[in-house]
């Protein structure tokens, strides 16, 4: 009698050596979906940024009054410069925070855009505050902030 079939310590073996591979995977594949969370709220910053750009140069000043505030009440001033919908949630859902100063003499427009990162909360910077460095950060709870035409506080990029 010729029996075809595996034997069970043949199955234990494959699905053994399944275990160690997904083990071995998985967590570079969550970094891989951080990291391309990451570089498109970087892409969505620079692309509010180039609004924001634009309007300054029609309007000769920043959008809003001053402060910190989610990037949504700049809607109608940002559309016609922004050929999609304007986004106002970063990849990991969290909002688009604005702020906007004037200072210097003559008066110079200062704007920053951040991102909070996957945790949502914020780190403490000053995003108004220029004198923070481009880290090569691995921490993707570490907050992204996009300043007048920069990456102030951001991976760095390579």
């Amino acid at each position: 009698m010729n029996k075809k079939g595996f034997t069970l310590v043949e199955l234990l073996i494959v699905i053994a050596i399944i275990g160690i591979v997904a083990a071995i995977a998985l967590p570079n594949l969550l970094v891989a979906l951080q990291k391309a969370r990451q570089k498109s709220t970087m892409g969505d910053m620079k692309s509010i940024g180039t609004a924001i750009e634009s309007y300054i140069t029609d309007n000769y000043m920043a959008p809003g009054g001053g402060g910190i505030t989610a990037i949504g009440p700049l809607h109608p001033y940002l559309v016609p410069y922004h050929k999609n919908n304007l986004p106002e949630k970063d990849s990991w859902g969290g909002d688009f925070q604005y702020a906007s100063e004037i200072v210097g003499t003559p008066n110079q427009d200062i704007y920053s855009i951040i991102s909070y990162g996957r945790d949502t909360l914020s780190t403490g910077i000053d995003i108004l505050n220029n004198n923070y460095p481009v880290l090569n950060m691995v921490d993707f709870n570490n907050d992204i902030c996009f300043s007048s035409g920069a990456f102030v506080y951001a991976p760095r990029q390579r």
